[in-house]
């Protein structure tokens, strides 16, 4: 009798699985959709301002999870006259962080 019961009743895992799956493939895509951005703005600073070491601001930018914040950095470096206009936005956003 508990055999058949067992057998009928779907466990957790079943409950589980689905959504841990769902929270998975968001976190990934998340994770892509940063480091996307990271690339994108270390690009535009490079082509914008011609400057040849902007790795220096990659591992603050590793710091920033937030993808509102990353995107308002990309805007930033489309707009900036120079590398010091970006310090400046990039020290203010990592300030809220």
């Amino acid at each position: 009798m508990t055999d058949r019961i067992s057998m009928q009743t779907p466990s957790v895992v079943e409950y589980v699985a689905p959504q841990a799956r769902e929270q998975g493939r968001q976190q990934g895509l998340e994770q892509g959709a940063q480091e996307s951005t990271r690339k994108l703005i270390l690009e535009t600073l490079s082509f914008r301002l011609e400057i040849d070491d902007v790795q220096t601001f990659k591992s603050v930018l590793e710091t920033i999870d937030d993808l509102n914040i990353l995107d308002q950095l990309f805007t930033t470096a489309l707009k900036v006259e120079s590398i010091e206009e970006f310090k400046q936005a990039l020290n203010t956003s990592t300030a809220i962080t």
